[in-house]
This record gives structure tokens, C-alpha cells and sequence, in this order.
């Protein structure tokens, strides 16, 4: 009887591994004369343009099967028209994926006007690494300091890329406090921002480091200056975090999400597990292969330390949760220009 049954059991197991090979094969395969369609949330020439690009010129030399990828600029409403694609429209098959920008998926937790995705749902692939985001101010406006900022008698326009990226909302909570920023609407990508901060358009800019990767003149011949820093890394620097009261770090916290999430790249939900798994593992060898660090520290971005997906899941969960109604309201309220 035992060994009917053992036998039954092993043309069981026999059949079923006859039957999941060919499945299980697939997986591997799947990108082997395919193309994987990028999506980049900025118009060319930004930060978010250049680090999309970088990326993709690197991707698919580690996704087996080295599947064609073609990057689409889809630039709108801060990132956000291309997390309502990637999120209710494109399919998820793992052949669309997309970096939106840097602060879209917070417009997902405060639920923004023309927000159709929810950022917890989304397939996360990775991130290349932590952001730091300084206020820069025109340097013939002999700022050097965020005391000195206070004590100019006029007000400097900040250009603002959309309402509610941290470019408005950030400069709209440091005039709360006396210092004299007015945000000016218009800017739709680092690109344009960096010709105004040039041409004195404009005479301060709260932006990413990386936005000057194709600019880092302004920086060296101190035609623009950084002044204020988001996260403790440029030594001696001061820190937003510290100009903050208590009662507003909740919501300063969503302002400046991104620079703990870094620049991700995501695809829609529901992309089968085992080709996200690919693209997941794909990304964090990219990360650490010497030549994509070489062109990342080039171009200024973070080197070293990718941000495995499981990581940003968590983060992503738990600023949804820290978003409540009063600090989403709050949030609303200072991501307009004034």
C-alpha cells in the first residue's frame, strides 16, 4: 500500500514539475525581444529628464534578454500626469515603467485635484539612492545665509515648477516665518528654472542638487548660491528642519518625502511577481555596476547606496498613514502660490 502510494506521489510531483518547467522557464525569457517603454514625468533637459535617460541608457544590459527601452517624455502637473498613466492606464506587464518625478506620489496621499492613482498600489522597482534638496538664491543678492534672507528688505520670486511640489510649498512655509520669498508659477521643469535663476527672472530656487548636472556653472561661478539644505549632509550648512516649529514638521515631512524616497521608479500595479522581481534585482546590479556610477557621479546623482523596493514600500505606507486630514489640509493650503 505504502509503496502504491509513494509511487502515486512521485508521478504526482513528476507531472506537476512537467507541467510548471515550461512556466517557470518563461519568467527568464520574458524580455528577450521585447521593449520596455519609459516614462520620465518632466520635460527634457531637468533633473528628473537626465537621471531618467541615465538610467536608461544602463537598465537593460541587466534585464535578461536585454529587452529594447525607449524613453517618453510625459511632463505635467509636477510628475503627476504621468503617475495617473503609469497608475489607472498603462498595462502591467512589465513593459511600461517610469520614473514620474520626485514629490508626485505625496499629490497621491494628500488625494490632489486630477490625482486618479493611489502610490501605495504602484509596483515598485527601486530607487538609486537619497536626495538632498537646497534653497539656491542668485548670488548678486549677497545671501549667504538663511539670517541674511531674513533681513532683505524685498521680496525674491522662487520659481515654482507646480503647485504642490516642494518648490512652492517650501518657499510658501519659509515666508510664513518672515523670510521674503514670493513663489512665481510657470516653471515646468529644472531646466526653465535654472535660464530664469540665469537671466534674473527669478532670484531663488529650492531644488534638488542634481538639477545642476547639466548647469554646474551657475554653482562654480557662484552665479547662484545654496543656502538652506533638507537632510544634514553638506557640512555646516544649515538645515530647513530647524527653521521649522514642532507644530509643522508633520506636514514639512510630506514636503521633503522625496529626499528619503529618491528618484523611484515604479510600474503600474499588478505586474506579475516574477518579472518584477527581474526588473527589481535588474535595478540594484545597474546601481552597483562601475559604469553606471561613474556616469551617476558625473551627473550628480546619489552613488552607492540604491534603495531596494521593499524599503520604499514601507516608506510609501507609512507617509500615507502620517497623512491625516489636518496635515493634508495644511498641505493644500501651502501648495499654492501666493
Amino acid at each position: 500500500m505504502r509503496m502504491r502510494q509513494s509511487s502515486k506521489t512521485a508521478l504526482m510531483l513528476a507531472g506537476f514539475l512537467a507541467f510548471a518547467s515550461p512556466v517557470m522557464a518563461q519568467a527568464p525569457d520574458f524580455y528577450r525581444g521585447k521593449t520596455i517603454n519609459f516614462i520620465i514625468g518632466y520635460g527634457p533637459g531637468g533633473g528628473v529628464d537626465t537621471a531618467s535617460r541615465m538610467i536608461v541608457r544602463h537598465f537593460s544590459r541587466f534585464i535578461p534578454g536585454k529587452p529594447d527601452m525607449i524613453p517618453q517624455n510625459m511632463e505635467g502637473a509636477g510628475g503627476v500626469v504621468a503617475g495617473n498613466f503609469l497608475g489607472r492606464r498603462a498595462t502591467g506587464d512589465g513593459l511600461t515603467i517610469g520614473l514620474p518625478g520626485r514629490s508626485w506620489f505625496v499629490e497621491g496621499m494628500v488625494k490632489s485635484p486630477g490625482v486618479t492613482f493611489d502610490p501605495v498600489a504602484f509596483s515598485y522597482v527601486g530607487s538609486t539612492g537619497v536626495n538632498n534638496t537646497l534653497l539656491y538664491v542668485r548670488g548678486d543678492l549677497n545671501i549667504s545665509t538663511p539670517e541674511q534672507l531674513k533681513k532683505h528688505l524685498e521680496k525674491i520670486p522662487a520659481a515654482g515648477i507646480g503647485a504642490g511640489t516642494s518648490t512652492v510649498t517650501v518657499p510658501n512655509m519659509l515666508s510664513e516665518y518672515g523670510y521674503p520669498l514670493r513663489v512665481v508659477l510657470g516653471y515646468n521643469s529644472s531646466a526653465r528654472s535654472l535660464l530664469a535663476l540665469e537671466q534674473g527672472e527669478v532670484g531663488a530656487y529650492f531644488t534638488p542638487e542634481d538639477s545642476f548636472s547639466k548647469r554646474p556653472d551657475l554653482v562654480e561661478k557662484r552665479i547662484v548660491v545654496p543656502i538652506l539644505q533638507s537632510r544634514r549632509i553638506v557640512k555646516g550648512m544649515p538645515v530647513l528642519a530647524d527653521l521649522v516649529p514642532e507644530k509643522d514638521q508633520a506636514v514639512l515631512s510630506l514636503f521633503t518625502a522625496y529626499d528619503e524616497t529618491g528618484l523611484m521608479v515604479v510600474g503600474p500595479p499588478g505586474i506579475p511577481a516574477d518579472r518584477l522581481e527581474i526588473l527589481r534585482k535588474a535595478f540594484i546590479d545597474m546601481c552597483n555596476d562601475a559604469d553606471f556610477r561613474k556616469e551617476a557621479a558625473t551627473a550628480g546623482e546619489p552613488v552607492g547606496a540604491p534603495i531596494p523596493a521593499p524599503e520604499l514600500e514601507k516608506t510609501i505606507v507609512r507617509l500615507a498613514a502620517a497623512a491625516t486630514p489636518e496635515v493634508i489640509s495644511e498641505y493644500r493650503r501651502l501648495g499654492q502660490a501666493k
